[in-house]
């Protein structure tokens, strides 16, 4: 969003700040960049990522939004920018904003989760901490049980969720045939059969890449912000003239 001195009620405050000092009107229109900028950060933005995203984490948009504020007194450079920086370097989730603004393929989606992986099994709430793909370390596949004839068989699914034992992880077909990560729940013997519990909580598909639709949640709430610019910048000409009188 550019700001542009055009309007009667600017021209008039340009006019008095440029009388006042070589520097109120820099400063003032500083000003009015970085209360854009913010109100983007903590008012416009969090709104318009509400009503595009399912909020896992309430705070999520927020705590990895940053704005770097106008700086300097040259008024053809100015700037104040305001995005998405990972805390503590690298979040998947960050990295795929800007697919989720714009729209586009997300690269690396491999596994999927499904609802049993999140707490109580319900998609607007988080992965479990135990179910997070980064502390999945060892998965057998059924494919590779040994089981002569018939990889896909009850037999080759249960010989691998022994194999794995209680809290490992099995990759098997799924109820349609697909590719599924199960994590095994309990193992038991029931008179003679071996009865295993699982939960299917990602699928699979080697190279899999999530097409998602724009949101362009940043662009409405930038637009937006950005329609108040010229009332911040009176609000901070009359704040350097109070200041310069």
């Amino acid at each position: 969003m550019r700001f542009n001195i055009n309007s009667d009620a600017v021209v008039a405050y340009t006019n008095k700040l440029e009388k006042l000092s070589r520097s109120a009107l820099p400063v003032a229109i500083r000003g009015a960049l970085n209360n854009a900028a913010f109100d983007v950060k903590k008012n416009t933005m969090p709104a318009k990522a509400k009503a595009a995203f399912t909020q896992r984490k309430p705070t999520f948009f927020k705590a990895n939004s940053k704005v770097e504020p106008a700086q300097g007194l040259k008024m053809e450079s100015m700037k104040a920018t305001v995005g998405f920086v990972p805390k503590g370097g690298k979040d998947q989730s960050v990295s795929d904003l800007e697919q989720q603004e714009s729209g586009g393929n997300i690269p690396g989606r491999s596994f999927i989760t499904t609802r049993f992986a999140r707490s109580g099994n319900a998609w607007n709430k988080s992965v479990r901490a135990a179910a997070r793909i980064g502390r999945i370390n060892r998965v057998i596949n059924t494919r590779k049980a040994g089981v002569k004839n018939n990889r896909n068989s009850r037999q080759a699914f249960v010989k691998s969720a022994v194999h794995a034992g209680k809290g490992g992880y099995v990759i098997g077909s799924g109820p349609k045939g697909e590719n599924t990560l199960f994590e095994v729940r309990s193992i038991k013997r029931i008179g003679g059969n071996t009865v295993i519990k699982t939960l299917p909580i990602y699928t699979y598909e080697k190279g899999r890449n999530a097409r998602v639709k724009a949101t362009g949640f940043m662009r409405t709430s930038s637009l937006e912000s950005g329609g108040k610019i010229e009332r911040f910048f009176i609000e901070q000409a009359k704040r350097q003239i109070d200041k310069l009188k």
